[in-house]
């Protein structure tokens, strides 16, 4: 098993839908930005002071690289130590982030690490995230193909599936500008210099990318 599993890809790439299945039939932890923060948000013992940063947070402000910074690692050092690999799910946007976990890996002596870019081309993302769908009752994701866009209940556990409000084509074209291929070819980059990028190519169905990944870790 990695130590830590660094996933990449432009928005609806399929990241997050691998990482739960690399959780569930691996027995990885995923580590996501976002559940640490709504994490912090319900631990009544939290300091006030990263409290008060997730609040500038929610009215717009970025979110300070040091309480994702101090988050995450905390969350990676407590699964290493329990002999966990970890996933990191779209917690490294930038260049300057990748370089501080690699400072923090060093300095934890963590060294087996593997980044895996799932490839899609832009076209491709902004129509998986306007078609995609959830279901109302599991949160399960439906990615959209042309096999399943008429499908209108959740295969796992029939629940009704709505296609959310934030998927609006204008919303999409937005974060594909900020997040598409263009702005990720950096860190593809910094990770290729690295020599611990592997390639797998996202057009293709859901369980065809996880035997590839699994091959590529066993």
């Amino acid at each position: 098993m990695k130590e830590i599993i660094i996933l990449l890809g432009v928005p609806g790439s399929g990241k997050g839908t691998e990482a739960k299945l690399l959780s569930e039939r691996m027995g990885y932890v995923h580590v996501s930005t976002g559940d640490l923060l709504r994490e912090l948000e319900q631990n009544s013992l939290a300091l006030q002071e990263d409290k008060d940063k997730l609040e500038a947070m929610k009215k717009g402000e970025l979110v300070s690289n040091d309480l994702i910074y101090k988050l995450a690692f905390n969350a990676i050092k407590k699964h290493i130590a329990n002999n966990k690999g970890v996933i990191l799910d779209g917690a490294i946007r930038t260049v300057e982030q990748a370089k501080a976990y690699k400072q923090f890996f060093l300095s934890e002596g963590i060294t087996d690490i593997l980044a895996i870019e799932i490839t899609i081309d832009d076209e491709t993302s902004l129509l998986r995230l306007t078609k995609r769908k959830v279901c109302s009752a599991c949160g399960n994701i439906i990615r959209y193909s042309p096999d399943n866009h008429l499908i209108f209940n959740c295969p796992d556990c029939g629940g009704k599936l709505f296609i959310r409000a934030d998927d609006s084509e204008e919303i999409i074209i937005k974060r594909i500008k900020e997040q598409g291929n263009e702005q990720l070819q950096p860190l593809i980059n910094f990770y290729q210099s690295e020599g611990i990028l592997k390639t797998i190519d996202g057009m293709n169905d859901i369980e065809w990318i996880y035997k590839k990944i699994e091959e590529i870790l066993l």
